[in-house]
C-alpha cells in the first residue's frame, strides 16, 4: 500500500472552521501526553507524533518507514507485541499490552499499547496505537515486587532464627544439663565409674553450644547491620594456621589430618575477623562429615580477579540435590555428622553472608561417599580498586 504522509492526509480530510482551531490541533497532537502512532498491516510505521522525542528520545522522523517490532522492541517483548498487533488485525481492537521500547540514549523504556484497526476507514487507512509511558510505574512496581521478596526473606530468616533456638540450643544444654547431674550424683556416691566420658560429653556439648551462640549472634548482627566490614591488609597464611591450631583438638579426636597448601606470607584485603568465622566453620564442618582417619586440605589459588580459597575433605559427601540449597534461608538443611555431630547449616549461611561483604561467592561441590569441597573468593584489589601483591 502506498501512503503518503498521513498527517498531510489528514489534514486535507479535516475542515477546520477557523486557522485557529487547524493549530490547536496540532499543538493537541505535538503536546499529547501520549504517542500517537499510525502503521500499516505489515507493522510498518508511517506516522509517529512529536511526543516521541519527549518520550523516546528519538525524532518522529527517524521512527518512521521501519519495522518496529523487529528494530525497536526489546527482544524478550517481541512475541506478546506480535501477538497483540495481530489481534488488532483480527479483531479490530486490543488494549494494553505492555512491552520494552529502545530509548535513543540506548536504554528502555515500558510503554502500554491501546490499538485499533482502521485500515478501512478511508480517511485513516491504517492501525492506529496510542502508547503510553509506563516506565514510572513499571519500576515501582518492581520496588514493590523487590519488597515483597526482602520481607518474604526476613520472615523465612525470622523463622529460622527462632527454629534454631527452640531446638538446635536446646540440645547441647539437655545433654550438659543431664549429663552433669549424673556425674554429680556418681561423684556424690563415690562411683567414679565413666565420669570421665560424662565430662567429655559436657565439655562436647558445651563446646557445640558456644559455637551455635556465636554463630547465631554474629548471624543477628549480619542481619540488622550491626556487623561493620573493616577490610585490611593481612597475611592470610598466618590467619589460616591460628585457625586450623583451634580445630586441631577436634580433628585429632577423629585422627583426622589438616593439611595446607598455601604459599607461604599471601597477603589479602578483606575482613580478618570475618575471614576467621568463614574459615572455622568451614573446617568444624570438614571435620563434623570425614570419618575417622580421614583428611581435610586447605589450600588457596589466585587468578588476575581473585583469591579461591578451598576447604575439602574426604568424608562422606552430599547428595547432588541438597547442595544447592546449602546456602539458603529456607531450606533449614542440616545433617548427623560421621560421630551424630549435630548443626544447623547456620554456619555456611554466615559463612554466604560475609563471603557476599567482599563481593565474592561462595560455592560448593560434592559426590556422595567421596567427600566434598567448599569453595570461596576474595578479590585481589583492595578498597580503591587497587590490585594487591599477593606475597610480600
Amino acid at each position: 500500500m502506498d501512503f503518503k504522509p498521513t498527517y498531510q492526509k489528514l489534514k486535507k480530510n479535516i475542515k477546520y472552521s477557523t486557522k485557529k482551531d487547524e493549530e490547536k490541533f496540532k499543538q493537541l497532537i505535538k503536546n499529547s501526553f501520549d504517542m500517537i502512532v499510525l502503521l500499516d498491516s505489515n507493522g510498518i510505521q508511517h506516522y509517529v507524533s512529536e511526543s516521541s522525542e519527549r518520550i523516546l528520545g528519538y525524532k518522529p522522523e527517524e521512527l518512521v518507514n521501519i519495522s518496529v517490532i523487529e528494530k525497536m522492541i526489546h527482544p524478550e517483548d517481541q512475541e506478546k507485541t506480535r501477538a497483540g498487533f495481530i489481534d488488532i488485525l483480527e479483531n479490530g481492537k486490543n488494549g494494553g499490552t505492555q512491552y520494552r521500547h529502545r530509548h535513543k540514549n540506548g536504554g528502555w523504556v515500558y510503554l502500554e499499547a491501546f490499538g485499533s484497526n482502521q485500515i478501512k476507514n478511508p480517511l485513516i487507512k491504517s492501525l492506529i496505537l496510542n502508547l503510553r509511558d509506563i516506565t514510572d510505574h513499571k519500576k515501582a512496581e518492581e520496588e514493590l515486587n523487590k519488597s515483597k521478596t526482602l520481607l518474604m526473606e526476613a520472615n523465612a530468616t525470622k523463622d529460622r532464627f527462632f527454629s534454631i533456638i527452640a531446638h538446635d540450643l536446646k540440645s547441647p544444654f539437655n545433654s550438659i544439663l543431664g549429663f552433669s547431674e549424673i556425674l554429680v550424683n556418681r561423684i556424690k556416691n563415690k562411683d567414679y565409674y565413666d565420669i570421665e566420658n560424662y565430662a567429655q560429653i559436657i565439655n562436647d556439648s558445651s563446646h557445640r553450644a558456644m559455637n551455635l551462640l556465636t554463630n547465631l549472634l554474629e548471624w543477628s548482627r549480619s542481619q540488622t547491620g550491626k556487623i561493620k566490614f573493616n577490610p585490611e591488609h593481612f597475611n592470610f597464611t598466618d590467619t589460616v594456621n591460628e585457625v586450623v591450631e583451634l580445630s586441631n583438638d577436634s580433628a585429632l579426636l577423629k585422627s583426622i589430618t589438616i593439611s595446607k597448601k598455601i604459599p607461604k606470607n599471601t597477603y589479602v584485603f578483606a575482613d580478618q575477623s570475618m575471614i576467621k568465622t568463614i574459615l572455622r566453620n568451614l573446617i568444624s564442618n570438614a571435620i563434623k562429615y570425614t570419618n575417622q582417619g580421614g583428611e581435610i586440605i586447605i589450600s588457596l589459588n589466585q587468578n588476575q580477579k581473585e583469591f579461591v580459597v578451598s576447604v575439602s575433605d574426604n568424608g562422606v559427601g552430599i547428595k547432588k540435590e541438597k547442595i544447592e540449597i546449602l546456602f539458603r534461608i529456607d531450606s533449614n538443611y542440616s545433617s548427623l555428622g560421621t560421630n551424630n555431630e549435630t548443626g544447623t547449616g547456620l554456619g555456611l549461611l554466615l559463612c554466604k553472608e560475609f563471603i557476599e561483604f567482599h563481593d565474592g561467592k561462595i560455592w560448593a561441590k560434592s559426590k556422595l561417599g567421596e567427600g566434598c569441597c567448599v569453595k570461596f573468593t576474595i578479590p585481589t584489589y583492595n578498597k580503591n580498586k587497587q590490585p594487591l601483591n599477593s606475597v610480600n
